[in-house]
């Protein structure tokens, strides 16, 4: 790709004002947890939106009356993309922007620009092909989603070969493909059986839900993995799509929508904790106590992209004799784990490091448990919380209640 073929940057008219109202205050370089895991500035929205003007700039026609612009080069894009792929799309740079400008969005963009200059970092070709031919993040097949239920009593597998079901359980490609978070969607059918709920598995069937798609700026490859999905739940005919992933949950009901999709959905879309909770309240699962300090963990796409911050925290208080304790930052200011925006597959190192930084909050609060609701979060903080001078126990809330309700 030469100078003179580079491709331009295309953004929307609103992004091109957004990158104009930066008044560089550095409030997104402060709160990125990026940057405080590799202090390297060029990984912050503040660096990528220079970047990306000076790349603008130097394809348009009026460069000239332009004082003075970095030089955007193919080797320049060609760093440039491993820059904004070191990103967990987390979304705290939106929440203390003063301008507010939509960050994350741009990152989203800016990932689609460097996708169509064909300069994605190398692993994303795997993770494309696994999507593309297995409909999963993981392997290139999928008939092995419901491994995970192997191991549960014979009387589940009936739940597999329903062809009718008032709530279908979306378990998504984290928690049927990663053995650390089986135990998340198990305990999720254990107590949707204590309750006595009409469910059923779409098994096979379901497809990954396309988030990883849209993070990497692949979004007219999302279409057919929506379609999809939304067409086998419909032919359930389910009224409730019930997810446990904050991404999957954040796609469905937030993303889903805007794509707007050929065939539209006839169910309402909720999350585990906002379902559990109201399950709870109707005393459909009732719960022993459990004397012991916990704290919670607000996933990213849960709390600052869904606005689900209440849930979660109703069922812990909801446990008879439990004493919660908030980290230090919590809600829409809570610390990523480390394991969103793709960032994961492409940078490990990152990730890790912006994991041992939450881990490190976990451990100020001297719980004994740190509760989350997301399959991603569990995996990347147990990993990470291992080396604690305290131990600490992580579990999604689906797994504790589960622990906790009563037997039928």
């Amino acid at each position: 790709m030469s100078g003179e073929r580079m491709q331009p940057l295309e953004l929307t008219v609103k992004q091109m004002i957004e990158l104009e109202g930066c008044t560089r205050c550095g409030e997104c370089t402060v709160s990125c947890p990026a940057f405080a895991a590799t202090q390297d500035r060029r990984v912050t929205p503040l660096e990528a939106f220079s970047t990306a003007k000076d790349w603008m700039i130097s394809r348009s026609r009026l460069k000239k009356f332009f004082l003075r612009t970095r030089s955007v080069d193919p080797e320049r894009l060609k760093a440039f993309s491993n820059e904004v792929f070191q990103c967990t799309l987390c979304g705290h740079c939106n929440e203390v922007c003063p301008v507010h400008i939509h960050s994350k969005e741009m990152r989203i963009s800016l990932r689609k620009n460097i996708g169509k200059a064909d300069l994605d970092p190398p692993a994303a070709k795997a993770i494309l092909e696994n999507l593309e031919i297995g409909k999963n993040v993981v392997y290139l097949q999928n008939e092995h989603r419901l491994d995970w239920i192997q191991e549960m009593p014979e009387t589940f597998s009936r739940y597999t070969q329903k062809g009718k079901a008032e709530v279908v359980y979306f378990a998504g490609c984290v928690a049927s493909y990663f053995p650390i978070a089986f135990s998340i969607s198990r305990s999720t059918l254990q107590l949707l059986d204590k309750a006595k709920v009409d469910f059923g598995l779409l098994g096979p069937q379901e497809w990954c839900c396309g988030w990883p798609l849209i993070g990497m700026g692949k979004e007219e490859m999302a279409y057919e993995l929506m379609n999809h999905n939304i067409e086998k739940i419909n032919a359930m005919g389910a009224k409730t799509l019930l997810c446990g992933c904050p991404s999957c949950y954040h796609m469905w009901k937030h993303q889903y929508p805007r794509f707007s999709p050929k065939i539209t959905p006839q169910f309402e879309v909720i999350h585990s904790t906002e379902y559990f909770v109201k399950l709870l309240k109707d005393e459909k699962i009732p719960l022993r106590p459990l004397e012991a300090i916990v704290t919670y963990h607000d996933p990213c796409d849960l709390g600052r992209a869904s606005g689900i911050y209440e849930p979660p925290r109703e069922i812990i208080q909801m446990i008879p004799k439990i004493h919660f304790v908030e980290m230090g930052t919590n809600r829409n200011h809570a610390t990523c784990c480390g394991g969103g925006g793709d960032l994961e597959m492409f940078f490990p190192n990152v990730t890790k490091g912006i994991a041992g930084l939450r881990a490190q909050e976990i451990e100020e609060t001297g719980a004994d448990i740190v509760l989350s609701a997301c399959q991603q979060c569990k995996r990347v903080l147990s990993v990470n919380t291992k080396k604690l001078k305290k131990k600490v126990k992580v579990q999604d809330l689906m797994e504790l209640i589960n622990t906790l309700s009563e037997p039928n």
